[in-house]
């Protein structure tokens, strides 16, 4: 168990635990080994051929290790274990790569589409199979549409091109691995290469491939499964699932979240050093999956470490409340929200909902469009967000969201580079390009961001401290968007620099600005009308950043290297305190060390190591 100290905002130590168990028994699987069979004893000499074997026997204090290979299954638990020392672990091999994949092979003959009609004037060469019935008993992603229900009323301005988006098959096509582009209306096949329709009743596709290529000898692989690894049973605690790939799984948009790596309800999960990618909505879900559905105790005190999510529609990491005490760290989470549905708000690389006591530090969310990076919504309390980088992320709202919390919370230490808008309403080619926010906290109180690095946030504010939500009534009031802290922070090319719903009970200090133009930078909401201000206005009229300074600054940032390289010349802003950070340095603002800061201070460029510690995996 780690001897390391976190404090959280109120001053507690991060609770860490670890997998203590002495595994008696180890069962082995190896779908590749000639004599594998599910009616062998599961030894490594006579091993079972599938995991779900191995899940059905599995007791506390007993582990699977599972061998190098393609498992086209979905892996089921049966139990969970009954502590720390009485654990169930699910490892692959150390050094074998094990995939577990939600699709199968099709190997169908193509023959030319026909019976369908292509807008006039344009042709495209269009190919159509079917897929085998067999293939699908309960759940056919190919027949079920990505949002129904409640969902479905949920934005009534739905615009018609985000209506068809929410409408489009679960079912995704890969081509010799290549994801095909899913379309609404068969005609649409003329204007997309590489792309795909479903014909009712979702047992034929019809497809086109890139340079109007013939898909016969082509290597096809299509979905038909809803999860890659989910209990069956609801609520299971302390299993472990360590070093596997999770790919092409057909789950819905959110909510329900039912991810391709689920926990079910779960707690005291530690979910580590896994790949999971090309997912139709969701990666990985590890809260209560609903809104609406009870939360027990015990719950939340998931270990989520080490791992990448990638290209999934939605969302990567998600969980609906009882996500308490959770620790999420090193992970690499990139290319989310592919299937263009921000408006329903479920979409970021991370989104979780009322977190007590979380620990998020030294993750990397990056390449993200139509998503958000991090978003906490509503009755945070307690948790901590440090040390992480957000790069190359575009949204309507922000690459952090903390949203109407009315306790504590803090976003220290992290880096945030190259942040843009989108438009709000994407079936207007005129529409205006709104949010890009580096922070955005919404109708919260007690939130300190401190010690942050912010570089080429382009169209919103890097600190946004907005009262916007402030009709939202949640814990029985609403948010007031007062007590809020920004401090110590660095900002570099930030046209829009922060932004505070009131001048009273807020403080904004310490931080240090490019030399860069400084008009109408700073904007005051209330009380009415907006004040758009300088730094000299900011300051005389309102109080805030008496001890920030502007200086000569430069930067650059490698997205693939993770390493940041900085110049500072001119005075160093007063560092200021806070309660909340628990620490009695005055170094610098961002993950800048002390020994570097001093150099950065004399005018030479350094290079800074960020303290990420994420390990390279595969993309």
């Amino acid at each position: 168990m780690s001897t390391e100290v976190v404090r959280l905002p109120d001053g507690t130590e991060f609770p860490f635990w670890a997998d203590k168990t002495k595994y008696a028994t180890t069962y082995h699987v190896a779908c590749e080994d000639p004599g594998a069979s599910d009616d062998n004893p599961g030894t490594r000499r006579k091993p079972f051929r599938s995991i779900g074997r191995a899940a059905e026997l599995l007791q506390p204090g007993e582990r699977v290790v599972v061998h190098e290979g393609l498992y086209r299954e979905v892996v089921r638990p049966a139990r969970g274990g009954e502590g720390p020392d009485r654990m169930i672990s699910y490892e692959a091999a150390r050094g074998q790569e094990v995939v577990v994949k939600g699709s199968e092979v099709w190997k169908p003959e193509f023959r030319l589409s026909e019976g369908w009609q292509m807008r006039s004037g344009r042709e495209a060469r269009i190919w159509m199979a079917d897929l085998p019935a067999e293939w699908f008993v309960g759940y056919n992603p190919f027949l079920a549409t990505n949002v129904f229900g409640e969902l479905m009323t949920f934005n009534q301005s739905w615009s018609t091109a985000e209506m068809h988006r929410l409408q489009l098959r679960r079912g995704m096509v890969f081509a010799d691995g290549r994801p095909l582009k899913q379309v609404f209306r068969f005609w649409e096949l003329a204007e997309h290469e590489g792309a795909f329709w479903v014909e009712d009743p979702g047992l034929r596709i019809h497809l086109r491939l890139w340079e109007d290529a013939d898909p016969n000898g082509v290597a096809f692989e299509v979905t038909t499964r809803e999860q890659a690894f989910a209990p069956a049973v609801r609520r299971l605690g302390y299993i472990r699932v360590r070093r596997f790939t999770f790919e092409h799984v057909a789950d819905g948009i959110p909510v329900p979240q039912r991810a391709a790596l689920s926990t079910a309800q779960g707690h005291h999960w530690i979910i580590e050093e896994n790949v999971v990618r090309h997912v139709n909505a969701c990666g990985i879900d590890v809260g209560a999956q609903h809104w609406s559905m009870k939360t027990y105790e015990p719950c939340g005190h998931h270990i989520i470490r080490n791992n990448r999510v990638s290209d999934c529609g939605v969302c990567g990491i998600a969980g609906v409340h009882a996500v308490d005490k959770t620790l999420v760290e090193r992970n690499v989470v990139e290319r989310i929200g592919g299937l263009d549905v921000e408006r329903l708000y479920e979409c970021a690389g991370m989104k979780f909902h009322g977190v007590k006591g979380m620990l998020l530090r030294r993750n990397v969310f990056r390449e993200m469009r139509h998503a958000s990076g991090l978003w906490l919504d509503f009755l945070n309390e307690n948790s901590r967000v440090s040390e992480n980088v957000f790069c190359d992320i575009s949204s309507f709202s922000s690459a952090l969201h903390l949203e109407v919390s009315q306790q504590p919370n803090l976003i220290d230490h992290n880096i945030f580079w190259d942040v843009r808008g989108e438009p709000w309403d994407k079936g207007n080619p005129h529409a205006v390009i709104t949010g890009g926010h580096a922070i955005k906290a919404d109708g919260c109180e007690y939130a300190v961001a401190a010690h942050n690095f912010f570089g080429n946030i382009k169209d919103g504010f890097a600190l946004f401290l907005t009262s916007a939500q402030h009709q939202r009534a949640v814990g029985g009031r609403t948010g007031l968007a007062r007590r809020l802290k920004a401090l110590n922070n660095i900002l570099f090319r930030c046209p829009k620099r922060v932004c505070v719903g009131w001048k009273e009970e807020n403080t904004v200090d310490g931080n240090l600005y490019d030399e860069t133009n400084d008009h109408m930078s700073f904007l005051i909401e209330n009380p009415a009308p907006q004040a758009t201000q300088n730094l000299r206005g900011w300051r005389e009229f309102f109080g805030f950043d008496i001890h920030g300074t502007q200086a000569k600054l430069d930067a650059t940032f490698d997205l693939e290297k993770l390493e940041l390289s900085f110049q500072f010349e001119g005075d160093a802003p007063e560092s200021q305190k806070a309660e909340e950070l628990h620490t009695d340095k005055a170094g610098p603002c961002g993950p800048l060390v002390e020994q570097t800061w001093e150099k950065a201070k004399g005018g030479k460029r350094v290079k800074v190591k960020l303290p990420v510690g994420v390990k390279k995996g595969r993309k």
